[in-house]
């Protein structure tokens, strides 16, 4: 089946790319602010108009002859966009008129050979519309006044956008695997995700922070989909000014990733060990109920000998006695150590927290476990176990009905919870025992 058309938002930095970007998916999936260059890997969105279904993707400003290495990148990730693009949305800012940039940039995106829309932003008055007009200059055809603050005439802009492209049938959904890499800044991240994918899709940089989206990407396994999210890196909480609005927003897409994921694979700097950053971290994950995997990244450049890897094992399970249930990997990035296996533990975590056990088996098994450890009584009153089943799935519950589920203790559900991972396959998976009233 043909993939969807891919159109590319371009242009030099804060323009207004993903405020327009934004005004079109109708929804807030890029970040929004007033520093230049938030944006800077290439963010993706779904989306249809007129019958044609087509992926529009957001890119970092370009900039023609950029001096830091981050700035190039951003370019080079740009311009990647530009050469897998069916066409091109270049957007130029109607309120500071056309800069030397703005014509080097055209030049650059007319040298690509994609067909190329001129959208004019920041027109956000039908007085202000005679100033898109200056913007034949660039000679990209006839431009576009736009605004993605208030929408006006953002629906000529999409008619020009599909315009002759062919309609598509939508691709039919499939059974996915949502695989969130979440970790510090600069723990190497994206690195996974290239190594993964195997090619580079993610701007790969020693500057922390690099990556400021949640951005999704495919790829088949194993006859399965997975749809890999590079986030951002969680810093730690604080006070939030002015300065630190965009750190905010940063954090709160990638917690928002974590909410739409199945399994999240929370990445440790083995040359720096746990960190109290990772111990949150991970266990804001099993509150959330995901699937939970552990990968110490980097081990190549560990000095190792025999017992290092025990040592650093039962470090990781001794500072989080909780998370015993979570499957540690050690695996470098950068020279694929181990890396493939990230996929086949994550499918088989997604399968263990998608999976329903019948209820009549786990009676069988609550049956022995009541008989041989019933539980205490409490206050006078004794607790009488009825049955356990389990009532839902990502993740799984499991609902114990008993006469007075209030005086169950935290100890024995705790109980409960270690004799039912004892039995069943249920590594890397949260689970959560619930006392109810027959």
């Amino acid at each position: 089946m043909p993939s969807k058309p891919l159109i590319a938002i371009v242009g030099r930095p804060n323009v207004g790319k993903s405020t327009l970007f934004n005004r079109l998916l109708r929804r807030r999936l890029a970040i929004e602010h007033d520093t230049p260059g938030v944006t800077r890997d290439r963010l993706h969105g779904e989306m249809e108009w007129n019958g044609v279904a087509f992926t529009l993707v957001d890119t970092g400003g370009l900039m023609s002859g950029a001096e830091r290495e981050i700035d190039a990148l951003v370019s080079a990730a740009a311009e990647a966009a530009i050469d897998a693009a069916d066409r091109v949305v270049f957007v130029a800012d109607g309120k500071r008129g056309i800069s030397d940039l703005d014509v080097r940039i055209a030049r650059m995106v007319q040298q690509h050979g994609v067909p190329v829309i001129l959208a004019v932003t920041k027109i956000d008055t039908l007085d202000e519309i005679p100033n898109a007009y200056d913007y034949y200059a660039l000679a990209l055809g006839n431009p576009i006044p736009v605004s993605g603050a208030s929408g006006l005439n953002t629906g000529d802009l999409l008619d020009a956008m599909v315009e002759g492209l062919a309609t598509r049938v939508p691709e039919q959904t499939e059974d996915e695997v949502r695989l969130a890499i979440l970790g510090r800044p600069n723990v190497g991240k994206s690195a996974l995700v290239n190594r993964l994918l195997g090619q580079d899709v993610q701007i790969v940089s020693e500057t922390p922070g690099t990556t400021r989206d949640a951005i999704d990407h495919r790829l088949r396994y194993q006859g399965r989909t997975f749809v890999l999210v590079d986030t951002a890196g969680l810093r730690r909480k604080a006070v939030i000014g002015r300065s630190e609005q965009l750190d905010y927003y940063v954090a709160l897409r990638t917690i928002r990733a974590l909410d739409r994921c199945d399994v999240a694979a929370v990445l440790i700097d083995a040359t720096d060990g746990l960190t109290q950053y990772e111990r949150r971290l991970l266990d804001e994950v099993r509150q959330k109920g995901k699937g939970l995997i552990a990968l110490f990244n980097k081990w190549d450049l560990v000095d190792k000998d025999e017992l290092t890897y025990k040592r650093v094992l039962d470090e990781f399970r001794g500072a989080l006695p909780d998370l015993d249930f979570v499957p540690v990997r050690f695996i470098s990035a950068v020279t694929g150590q181990r890396a493939r296996t990230v996929l086949e533990l994550a499918l088989a975590v997604a399968d263990r927290r998608a999976a329903h056990i019948p209820t009549a088996k786990l009676n069988r098994f609550f049956e022995q476990v009541s008989e041989r450890s019933p539980p205490p009584s409490v206050k006078g009153r004794w607790l009488r176990m009825k049955y356990i089943s389990q009532v839902s799935t990502d993740p799984p519950l499991f609902a114990v009905f008993v006469n007075h589920p209030e005086l169950v203790p935290e100890s024995y559900r705790r109980f409960l919870e270690r004799k039912l991972r004892e039995q069943y396959p249920l590594e890397g998976v949260p689970i959560k025992v619930a006392f109810r009233r027959k």
